[in-house]
Parts: C-alpha cells; structure tokens; sequence
C-alpha cells in the first residue's frame, strides 16, 4: 500500500506480556498466585510505530538508545520478527533498556504491570551520539516521526534538531508527543496529542466538539504546525489546519485492546504524509487503521491489505488468509481459545445465527471459513451461490459473534484448518465427527471437534425449495 522511506526516533523499549492462569490466592499474601502459560515480546514506544510502518509496506528505519543488556537483545529480535531492519540504535552499558512487562490472567485481565524505566537524565546525556546518527539520514526519507514517551531519548534538543532538519529539507515531520510543554515540537508539520495531554497543555477540559477544536487550533498557531491532531478515543479525532477544524467520527465498533492505538496513528500518518496525501485524507485513514487496531488482541500491527480493504469499505474482519493467519498467532500467543467453523452461508438465516453464536460460545474468538462463489456452484450447482461472496462476508462480519471471515476456494476448509489451527473445530447439521472435514488435524493436536444440532425446518435448500415451489 505504501512504498517509502521513515525514519523513527524516539525511546524504545521491550513489551512483555506474561500469561498465566489464576486459580488460588498465596498463603503469604492477600495477592493471586499466577501459573505461568506463556510470554510474549514485542517492541514497544517507538519500536511499535516502527513496526506498524513495516506492516504497511514502508522501508522503515528507527533510531534510540538502549542497553547492552538481555532486554536490548530481545528488542532487537523482537524488531527483526516484525521487519524492521534499518536499526540505527545507540547500545551503551551505562543504560538499561526500558522495558514495560505485564502480568496478564486466563481472562486477559491486567494483575500487574513491572516498568523498568532507565535513567531519564542518564539517556538525556546521549543527545549528541543519537543526533549524530539520526541528522544525516533525514535528506533520505520521505518522513520522520518523532515518538516521545519522556523516557529521556528526546530532549528538546534533538527535538528541535530534527523539526528543523526536516523543514530545511521538506520532509513531514509527525510528532508523538508526551512533554508537558510543547514548545519542542515547535515547527512539526503535525503534533499528534490525545485527549489527556492535550487537556493538560492548554490547562482546561475538552468537554465537546467545539472545546476540543479551539486546544487544536490554539495549540497549532502556538506551535506553528501545518496541523493539530487530538485523538479523543470514542469521540473520534479533532483536526485543526489553516482556516478549518475537522472532527472525523471513531470508526471502532467492537473494543478489544486499545493498547498501542495511538502508535497506528502516527504510523499511518507518516506512511501517508510520505506519499504527499493530503494531511485531513492521512487523519481519515489513521482513524480507520485506529478502529482495526482496538478490535484486535494485544498490541496489534495493522497489516496494508486490511488497511486498504477497510478504507474501501469492507469490514475488518474480512482477512485473507495470510493476515488471519497472523491474527490468530499473535492471539494464541496470548492465551486466547479460537474456534473454527465453516460453510457456504448462502441466504444468511436463524438456522446460521443459532450454530455461530453456539461456536462462539466455545472459546474466545470465532473464525469463520466462508466457500467463495467457485467453491459453492462446485458443491451446489451452477444456480448457487444466490448472494455473491462478498455480500455474504459482509453479512457474516456484522455479526457479534464472528470475529474473522476469510474466504476460501477449495471444496473444503482443511487447508485453513491445518494454517489456522484452531483449539475448537465447529460444524452445524447432523455429522458425525469423521464426516467433519479437517476433524483428524484437530484431534491429533489435542482439540476438541463439535457437531452443533440444527434448527428444524432451517436450512438454505429448504428455504429456496419452498421459494421455488
């Protein structure tokens, strides 16, 4: 979707999310004794906007300090697995990598949260050996981001530095911000605040529309920017440019992690401001990668293909099957139970609703396997299917409790199953379990296959026989 160079400065540091499961409170202490299932790491501050630029297609550079420590290790493995590659990290023993690690139960729920925040001061002191490496590479970038988490990596200094590298060189520069006092960001082409931080900026509460949009324009003549973007969660964003204010409505419907939203923003702004679109177009499609990103577990790298499919219109469930396949292993990574099922789904009815929403009940997220129109006239003849499959999927992903649809071309789902591996397979009507395609997989796995009943005198040939007589 993107093909450009951005750079990314900013304080990186190391996610870690340990699963466990809670089943007794400690003797010692009044505190839940957590059996630890699982870890997992991922980059995080500005290692997480570099990596949603990776995802976007954008050749991604990202510039910070960090420790000659276990933690600086697994960072940079972490960034590896995500493709970002261009790593121009200043590594010094003097510093401790800054890592944020949370202790999550079974049921996703937050028990605690280890920071290890380093030495603010101490990071400051390496302004110099950071801009060095940063400063040179800005003429060849057609963005760069500053991502600042007030963990010491950017001082006014480099701040400033940056911002005015880039106007010298017309380069957009987006800023994440965290400073209480702007004044550094002076200059930026956009300063990405949310809600909070804006508030305490401008010292007042943004209670409506109208409040929120004199704190950006406010903020943007103070600053001088060619934009202010207040992100304000469920009421959308707030946009100030030269004579306009724009507020663009949220377009999250169904919550799972609001964990790294803000990171999608300022990565699909820069991928966006790198190709020259203009800024309230860039806002727009950010918002929209923002609504993919909180419906998706943990923190979730949106992926181009589904950027692009979902501002054209198409649900963000709707998934090939490459992205599916990263949903789903970032998601069992996480402890989550996921279930499979699968059908034609030709004339959506009750008899359809009952089986999905009985699948879902089995586990933690729902994936449906949908035969598109090739594989239904293999199965049911040259008159089916009677709704086209993306009219099908849509209807599918309206749903409540259908997490991911993804369209397949075989006569069976057995090559999702094997690529997905779902815990639960789930088919509907009166198999037995040897007649369930993709059954053998599961099992020998050690999952669990299920026959729903069907609903009486509930079935899409029926339906379509009594039409027809």
């Amino acid at each position: 979707m993107f093909d450009n160079r951005v750079l990314v400065v900013g304080d990186v540091m190391l996610d870690r999310h340990v699963h466990g499961h809670v089943r007794r409170i400690s003797p010692e202490a009044p505190v839940p004794v957590v059996g630890l299932l699982g870890e997992v790491c991922t980059p995080g501050g500005a290692g997480n906007v570099a990596a949603g630029l990776a995802g976007l297609g954008c050749d991604v550079a990202l510039a910070g300090l960090v420790g000659a420590d276990d933690e600086g290790a697994r960072l940079r493995e972490s960034l590896a697995s995500k493709g970002v590659a261009r790593l121009e990290l200043v590594e010094r023993p003097e510093l401790a990598t800054v890592s944020k690690t949370r202790i999550l139960s079974e049921a996703h729920q937050q028990l605690l949260r280890l920071d290890r925040d380093g030495d603010r001061d101490r990071f400051a002191g390496f302004e110099d050996q950071l801009l060095a490496r940063v400063l040179p590479l800005i003429a060849d970038q057609t963005a760069v981001v500053l991502a600042d988490y007030e963990k010491g990596a950017i001082t006014p200094k480099v701040a400033r530095s940056i911002i005015a590298a880039c106007r010298s060189r017309g380069v957009p520069c987006v800023v994440d911000p965290k400073k209480t006092d702007f004044g550094p960001y002076s200059g930026a082409t956009i300063v990405t605040p949310n809600q909070l931080e804006a508030e305490r900026t401008v010292g007042r509460p943004l209670a409506d529309d109208d409040e929120a949009g004199r704190a950006a324009e406010q903020l943007r003549q103070a600053l001088r920017t060619d934009a202010m973007l207040i992100t304000r969660g469920p009421q959308g964003m707030t946009l100030a440019l030269p004579g306009a204010v724009h507020h663009i409505a949220s377009r999250t419907r169904d919550v799972s992690d609001v964990t790294g939203a803000g990171d999608t923003v300022v990565a699909v702004l820069a991928a966006c401001l790198g190709d020259r679109w203009p800024i309230a177009d860039a806002c727009r499609i950010a918002n929209t990668a923002a609504g993919i990103a909180v419906g998706r577990p943990g923190t979730y790298v949106v992926q181009a293909g589904e950027l692009q499919a979902a501002w054209g219109g198409l649900s963000p469930k709707i998934l090939d099957r490459e992205a599916a396949a990263r949903v789903l292993a970032e998601a069992r990574r996480r402890g989550r139970r996921l279930v499979f099922t699968n059908g034609c789904f030709d004339i959506l009815h009750a008899g359809h609703l009952a089986c999905l929403e009985g699948a879902k009940r089995l586990g933690d997220l729902l994936v449906v396997g949908l035969n598109s129109d090739s594989s239904v006239r293999g199965l049911k003849g040259p008159s089916r299917p009677v709704i086209n499959q993306e009219n099908r999927a849509g209807l599918l992903a309206g749903l409540g409790c259908v997490d991911l649809v993804v369209i397949f071309d075989e006569p069976t789902p057995v090559a999702l199953i094997e690529l997905f591996e779902p815990d639960v397979l789930v088919k509907g009507g009166d198999y037995t379990i040897d007649q369930i395609a993709g059954a053998d997989l599961v099992l020998e796995r050690g999952g669990r296959v299920v026959a729903l009943p069907m609903v009486p005198g509930l079935s899409t040939t029926a339906i379509l026989d009594r039409k027809a007589g």
